[in-house]
């Protein structure tokens, strides 16, 4: 699409195309050391505006303030990434994590992605510089002060980080930026269902799918056990493992 005026016509084909959710994509490439068409606020704006009409969340990619910025304007219900620009205490996050939380915006983390690009030495990608890693886990510390729903995600792709494995480093990550344990899990779980509106998951109870993961240990008291896994049950049916 060119402009705002196509925004309802572009969701209507979404929704078409069986979609549950909008994701847009704020972000010039910059980051990536690549040159992109970039998303305008009042495309962006447009676009919120016309899934939420629909009945859609929108989610958000955004890894800079300034980019998560244009996405709060828009009028978000997620955003996908925590910033990695700007420095551990700086008040700039603090300040940028205090909105976030006064519009009940929910963050699909995914500091293993940027842990494991930064490890990688990813030259061209300045989200991938050396402390990106530790600016990305200061941007997530000032959100979990300022109460902000946290999902957690890993952005695994084929390369990095590693599908399955890589949430259960999400999950020690997060630990070490300060939630507690029963916190992470609830990311990985509850929270995930309820702000997608996935309300038949996510916890265990009566009448929800039973989609169960047994482990050696108590992950309640230490999220590494998440990784000790004994059995597997989706939908009721134990998995073969």
């Amino acid at each position: 699409m060119s402009g705002p005026s196509q925004a309802p016509a572009f969701v209507r084909a979404r929704l078409a195309e069986g979609a549950d959710y909008l994701k847009i994509v704020i972000d010039d490439g910059k980051v990536h050391g690549a040159d992109l068409p970039a998303m305008t606020p009042d495309v962006a704006a447009a676009l919120t505006e016309a899934a939420h009409d629909a009945g859609l969340r929108v989610v958000a990619h955004a890894i800079t303030a300034s980019e998560v910025e244009i996405a709060l304007d828009a009028g978000v219900d997620g955003l996908a990434h925590v910033w990695t620009d700007l420095a551990p205490g700086d008040p700039v996050s603090r300040r940028l994590a205090e909105r976030v939380g006064r519009q009940e915006v929910f963050v699909v983390t995914t500091l293993a992605y940027f842990e494991a690009i930064t490890a990688q030495h990813v030259g061209t990608a300045d989200c991938a510089r050396p402390g990106s890693s530790v600016n990305a886990a200061g941007a997530l510390r000032d959100l979990h002060r300022a109460g902000v729903p946290l999902l957690a995600g890993t952005d695994a792709t084929p390369f990095t980080p590693a599908h399955g494995a890589g949430l259960h480093r999400e999950l020690e990550l997060l630990a070490e930026a300060g939630l507690n344990p029963e916190e992470a899990l609830a990311a990985a779980t509850s929270l995930p269902a309820w702000h997608f509106g996935l309300d038949d998951r996510g916890r265990i109870a009566p009448g929800l799918r039973a989609d169960l993961v047994l482990v050696e240990g108590d992950p309640t008291r230490d999220i590494t056990a998440t990784a000790s896994i004994a059995d597997v049950w989706r939908r009721g049916v134990r998995q073969t493992r």
